[in-house]
């Protein structure tokens, strides 16, 4: 399989550079199976998508953590279990890398190539379940599962609690 037959346009998706490049584990097939969003499109889903502008800026209040586990990028299969058992019932995800740049993915390509997706440094990567209401994010290498609350609880832990 030749993995640089795709080249996705950098200018219209500055994200491509991820499945651009070299190292990415996805064929062109598979990658042209990635509906990349542009800044404008990202904006909108966003915003109907989440109450805040930035991931670090989500209130605790709007979700409850249901698991919290540290995934190692060296080992990307071993830790694709992880996505793989919480996405079984799910065809598509939407993945942003920040509020200007997101994708719809089918659940068999991200969790093939979840690393290709998340990167150790991110801080601001959401993987959003729209069907189960739920979502992944990280911080560096710790992986966080929760439920999206649209009943506001009075308490939960907040962002910062929970990273530590």
């Amino acid at each position: 399989m030749n993995k640089k037959l795709l080249t996705i346009d950098e200018k219209k998706y500055p994200i491509a550079w991820r499945f651009n490049s070299k190292d990415c584990l996805l064929s062109s097939a598979e990658k042209s199976k990635i509906v990349f969003l542009d800044p404008e499109e990202s904006d909108h889903l966003w915003n109907m998508t989440f109450p805040f502008e930035h991931i670090i800026k989500m209130d605790s209040s709007f979700f409850s953590v249901i698991e919290k586990i540290n995934l190692n990028f060296e080992h990307p299969k071993e830790s694709s279990l992880f996505f793989k058992k919480r996405l079984t019932d799910s065809s598509l995800v939407f993945f942003f890398w920040s509020k200007k740049a997101s994708a719809i993915i089918p659940t068999d390509i991200f969790v093939k190539s979840w690393d290709d997706f998340f990167y150790p440094s991110d801080e601001t990567s959401i993987l959003f379940i729209a069907n189960r209401n739920k979502m992944i994010f990280s911080y560096e290498e710790t992986f966080f599962y929760v439920d999206i609350l649209r009943n506001y609880p009075l308490k939960q832990p907040s962002f910062a609690e929970i990273s530590a």
